[in-house]
């Protein structure tokens, strides 16, 4: 249960940027680059979280790439209350399209891991990367003032549409690191969307293409 009303979302930020320091791993923070041009320009062309033109500033990226080289963009959003950690449509997709096909800046803005996929989807439009890791991380303060957190991992992929598909249950980000980052990579393969899943996201798509 949480304590209070005030957003720990600072306090999450630096728990992330610590466990990445601990493993070792490079990264950005916010309008920070991770020498990737690529990438740079797709988050400032894409439209924003509120509807504008670019400047998509995700928490924390990174680049996490397995064994045979292939790369992975890692986008971090981090929020700080405990029920905003995602928010699902009634086909239990994340939710970031209005009944009328049209982003719902409002889910985008207010949950991390919608946050995450919407940047990922940048990353789909602009880039060669066809594959990216979404993460979402909220939290909050205990009755006894301890600071909790969830995580929601996510994988976007041209494959299931730019929709995103929940790898599955993490405590922390240790699955990034380089001893475990095959492994995670072996789970992301194992996700499949449904063919009805995959029909009605097509629908969902043609729908969109026609508005």
């Amino acid at each position: 249960m949480s304590k209070n009303n005030q957003s720990v979302e600072p306090q999450i930020v630096n728990l992330t940027i610590r466990w990445l320091e601990s493993y070792g791993l490079p990264h950005g923070i916010e309008q920070g680059s991770i020498g990737n041009t690529e990438i740079d320009n797709a988050l400032k062309s894409y439209e924003s979280k509120s509807g504008g033109a670019g400047g998509n500033r995700p928490d924390i990226k990174l680049l996490r790439s397995d064994k045979f080289g292939n790369l992975y963009p890692v986008l971090i959003e981090c929020k700080g209350y405990e029920d905003k950690l995602e928010k699902l449509d009634n086909q239990g997709h994340i939710a970031n399209k209005t009944k009328d096909n049209k982003p719902h800046f409002q889910n985008i803005k207010t949950y991390a891991v919608n946050g995450a996929v919407h940047y990922a989807n940048a990353i789909l439009h602009y880039t060669s990367f066809e594959n990216i890791i979404s993460i979402g991380i909220t939290g909050y303060e205990d009755d006894f003032g301890v600071l909790q957190h969830k995580i929601g991992v996510y994988h976007v992929s041209k494959s299931n549409f730019g929709v995103g598909q929940k790898v599955g249950e993490f405590s922390d980000l240790s699955f990034l690191k380089h001893e475990n980052f095959d492994d995670f990579i072996e789970k992301i393969k194992a996700l499949s969307l449904s063919d009805e899943e995959k029909e009605q996201i097509k629908q969902k798509l043609e729908q969109e293409i026609k508005t």
